[in-house]
Protein backbone atom coordinates (compact mmCIF):
# COMPACT_ATOMS: atom_id res chain seq x y z
CA UNK A 1 0.00 0.00 0.00
CA UNK A 2 1.27 3.17 -0.96
CA UNK A 3 1.33 6.27 1.55
CA UNK A 4 -0.70 9.29 0.41
CA UNK A 5 2.00 12.71 0.25
CA UNK A 6 0.16 14.95 2.49
CA UNK A 7 2.66 17.80 0.99
CA UNK A 8 1.92 20.65 -1.64
CA UNK A 9 3.85 20.01 -4.50
CA UNK A 10 5.43 23.33 -4.89
CA UNK A 11 6.05 23.17 -0.49
CA UNK A 12 7.55 19.61 -1.29
CA UNK A 13 10.27 21.10 -4.03
CA UNK A 14 11.42 23.62 -1.27
CA UNK A 15 11.63 20.95 1.46
CA UNK A 16 13.90 18.71 -1.42
CA UNK A 17 15.92 22.14 -2.12
CA UNK A 18 16.06 22.77 1.57
CA UNK A 19 17.88 18.91 1.80
CA UNK A 20 20.07 19.52 -1.10
CA UNK A 21 21.04 22.85 1.03
CA UNK A 22 22.07 21.01 4.48
CA UNK A 23 23.80 18.46 2.10
CA UNK A 24 25.75 21.28 0.37
CA UNK A 25 26.52 23.18 3.41
CA UNK A 26 28.27 20.07 5.34
CA UNK A 27 29.94 19.05 2.77
CA UNK A 28 31.35 22.76 2.17
CA UNK A 29 32.26 22.68 6.10
CA UNK A 30 34.15 19.61 5.23
CA UNK A 31 36.10 21.28 2.68
CA UNK A 32 36.89 24.14 5.46
CA UNK A 33 38.05 22.08 8.17
CA UNK A 34 40.56 20.22 5.63
CA UNK A 35 42.22 23.61 4.26
CA UNK A 36 42.15 25.00 7.78
CA UNK A 37 44.09 21.90 9.21
CA UNK A 38 46.74 22.84 6.28
CA UNK A 39 47.18 26.12 6.97
CA UNK A 40 47.81 25.20 10.80
CA UNK A 41 44.23 26.88 12.55
CA UNK A 42 43.50 23.20 13.88
CA UNK A 43 40.57 24.99 16.25
CA UNK A 44 38.83 26.05 13.01
CA UNK A 45 39.28 22.48 11.51
CA UNK A 46 37.48 21.17 14.55
CA UNK A 47 34.54 23.93 14.89
CA UNK A 48 33.71 23.19 10.91
CA UNK A 49 34.06 19.32 11.55
CA UNK A 50 31.57 20.31 13.96
CA UNK A 51 29.65 22.46 12.11
CA UNK A 52 29.51 20.09 8.50
CA UNK A 53 27.77 17.22 11.45
CA UNK A 54 25.39 19.44 12.76
CA UNK A 55 24.16 20.02 8.82
CA UNK A 56 24.10 16.57 8.54
CA UNK A 57 21.49 16.30 11.79
CA UNK A 58 19.84 19.33 10.15
CA UNK A 59 19.06 16.97 7.01
CA UNK A 60 18.10 13.61 8.68
CA UNK A 61 15.35 16.28 10.23
CA UNK A 62 14.51 17.32 6.72
CA UNK A 63 14.63 13.76 5.77
CA UNK A 64 12.53 12.34 8.65
CA UNK A 65 9.80 15.02 8.35
CA UNK A 66 9.63 14.52 4.55
CA UNK A 67 9.16 10.93 5.16
CA UNK A 68 6.48 11.45 8.24
CA UNK A 69 4.27 13.88 5.54
CA UNK A 70 4.18 10.60 3.20
CA UNK A 71 7.28 11.72 1.31
CA UNK A 72 10.69 11.26 0.81
CA UNK A 73 13.67 12.71 0.82
CA UNK A 74 16.06 13.06 -2.49
CA UNK A 75 20.15 12.91 -2.47
CA UNK A 76 21.15 14.89 -4.73
CA UNK A 77 24.45 14.89 -6.09
CA UNK A 78 26.46 17.89 -4.69
CA UNK A 79 28.29 20.55 -6.88
CA UNK A 80 31.95 20.51 -6.26
CA UNK A 81 33.80 22.83 -3.94
CA UNK A 82 35.91 25.33 -4.91
CA UNK A 83 35.77 27.78 -2.47
CA UNK A 84 39.22 28.17 -1.39
CA UNK A 85 41.04 29.97 2.20
CA UNK A 86 44.30 31.15 2.62
CA UNK A 87 43.04 32.47 6.37
CA UNK A 88 40.56 32.03 8.63
CA UNK A 89 38.91 35.18 7.92
CA UNK A 90 38.54 33.67 4.45
CA UNK A 91 36.64 31.01 6.27
CA UNK A 92 34.43 32.74 8.34
CA UNK A 93 33.40 34.80 5.47
CA UNK A 94 32.56 31.67 3.70
CA UNK A 95 30.45 30.12 6.23
CA UNK A 96 28.76 33.85 7.04
CA UNK A 97 27.62 34.11 3.03
CA UNK A 98 26.75 30.26 3.80
CA UNK A 99 24.52 30.88 6.34
CA UNK A 100 23.10 34.08 5.46
CA UNK A 101 22.01 32.69 2.22
CA UNK A 102 20.87 29.61 3.61
CA UNK A 103 18.18 31.61 6.70
CA UNK A 104 17.13 33.76 3.29
CA UNK A 105 15.83 30.68 1.90
CA UNK A 106 14.32 29.40 4.97
CA UNK A 107 12.53 32.64 4.94
CA UNK A 108 11.58 32.10 1.56
CA UNK A 109 10.46 28.45 2.02
CA UNK A 110 8.49 29.26 5.21
CA UNK A 111 6.53 32.11 3.63
CA UNK A 112 5.77 30.23 0.89
CA UNK A 113 4.04 27.41 2.99
CA UNK A 114 1.47 29.37 4.57
CA UNK A 115 -1.17 26.99 3.24
CA UNK A 116 0.69 24.20 5.53
CA UNK A 117 1.12 25.78 8.83
CA UNK A 118 2.15 22.23 9.80
CA UNK A 119 5.38 22.74 7.59
CA UNK A 120 5.89 26.01 8.75
CA UNK A 121 5.88 24.95 12.28
CA UNK A 122 8.99 22.91 11.42
CA UNK A 123 10.66 25.21 9.71
CA UNK A 124 10.20 27.58 12.82
CA UNK A 125 13.46 25.18 14.20
CA UNK A 126 15.75 26.31 11.07
CA UNK A 127 15.06 29.73 11.25
CA UNK A 128 16.32 30.14 14.70
CA UNK A 129 18.97 27.79 13.40
CA UNK A 130 20.20 30.37 10.63
CA UNK A 131 19.53 33.48 12.64
CA UNK A 132 22.15 32.35 15.57
CA UNK A 133 23.97 31.10 13.10
CA UNK A 134 24.36 34.40 11.21
CA UNK A 135 24.78 36.24 14.51
CA UNK A 136 27.72 33.84 15.59
CA UNK A 137 29.49 34.24 12.57
CA UNK A 138 29.15 38.16 12.39
CA UNK A 139 31.12 38.55 15.37
CA UNK A 140 33.82 35.94 14.82
CA UNK A 141 34.17 38.74 11.87
CA UNK A 142 34.03 41.58 14.18
CA UNK A 143 36.57 39.88 16.17
CA UNK A 144 38.55 39.11 13.09
CA UNK A 145 38.41 42.83 12.67
CA UNK A 146 39.78 43.70 15.67
CA UNK A 147 42.34 40.96 15.70
CA UNK A 148 43.67 42.62 12.06
CA UNK A 149 47.02 40.84 11.40
CA UNK A 150 48.05 39.75 15.12
CA UNK A 151 49.04 36.50 14.82
CA UNK A 152 48.35 35.92 19.07
CA UNK A 153 45.22 37.33 18.41
CA UNK A 154 44.38 35.24 15.62
CA UNK A 155 45.56 31.94 17.47
CA UNK A 156 43.81 32.78 20.10
CA UNK A 157 40.52 32.90 18.31
CA UNK A 158 41.48 29.68 16.65
CA UNK A 159 41.98 28.17 20.33
CA UNK A 160 38.67 29.46 21.15
CA UNK A 161 36.79 27.85 17.58
CA UNK A 162 38.14 24.59 18.78
CA UNK A 163 36.62 24.52 21.99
Amino acid sequence: MLVKNLLDKAIEANLQEAVQSELYASHLYKSLANQLQRLGYFGGQKHFLSEAADELTHYQKLADFLNDRGSVANVPMLEAITDRVVTLRDAIEIAYETELQLGNDYDRWYTSASKDPTVQQFLLFYLEQQRTSVGEYGDLLARLDRAGDNEAALILIDQELGE
